[in-house]
């Protein structure tokens, strides 16, 4: 009878500790930079192209347009993610919170168990480009936050996951063979052609 009674205590004082980790831990700050030898604009441009999301954020399936207009403030997406192979996909509503050409876009996401903002900065400097990131995310409910605050102080799962996403849009940027700023080819009769007014 004395040692139900001692593991009771101790399930019940296990249940106090895990919502307290909740309570004094209700969300989850991490993030990742890296440095890439192209322009600050070659950068930006590979990071915002949404046909190239499924090859560094891991498990993207799909984005969609469902308010606003694409790429602005306010303009909101339903985003398809599957979390392991094998796992059901679950949606998340993005909002773009903010946005600056080349500085920065800060993006909110939405979804039945957490919400998640993540703010992507720009800077160059001698022909590289920093892209840094600061996230923070937190679980909806006091047994997600607990679960969110653990996964990281025991294993880190959110800061090894924007690293793996964040070094592999490196690659893709160091890699990119896209031409996102092309020059107008203007061709030999428009070239010759006297401006209006002009004799």
């Amino acid at each position: 009878m004395k040692i139900l009674k001692n593991l009771l205590y101790l399930i019940v004082g296990l249940v106090i500790v895990f919502f307290a980790i909740g309570l004094l831990k209700p969300k989850v700050n991490y993030g990742h930079e890296i440095i890439v030898n192209k322009s600050i604009k070659e950068a930006w441009a590979v990071s915002q192209d949404e046909s190239k999301f499924g090859e560094w954020l891991d498990g993207y399936k799909s984005i969609e347009l469902i308010s606003g207009e694409k790429g602005e403030v306010d303009s909101k997406y339903k985003v398809i993610v599957e979390p392991e192979e094998g796992q059901p996909d679950f949606e998340m509503i993005e909002t773009v919170v903010s946005k600056k050409e080349f500085d920065h876009v800060t993006l909110h996401f939405d979804s039945d168990m957490m919400n998640f903002e993540q703010t992507i900065f720009y800077s160059e400097k001698d022909g590289k480009t920093s892209v840094k990131t600061e996230s923070t995310v937190s679980g909806k409910g006091m047994t997600m936050r607990s679960m969110f605050a653990l996964m990281e102080m025991f294993g880190g799962a959110f800061q090894a996951q924007e690293v793996k996403n964040i070094e592999a849009l490196k690659k893709l940027i160091e890699e990119n063979t896209t031409d996102y700023y092309p020059v107008p080819v203007v061709n030999e009769e428009e070239a010759m052609m006297p401006e209006e007014g002009s004799e």
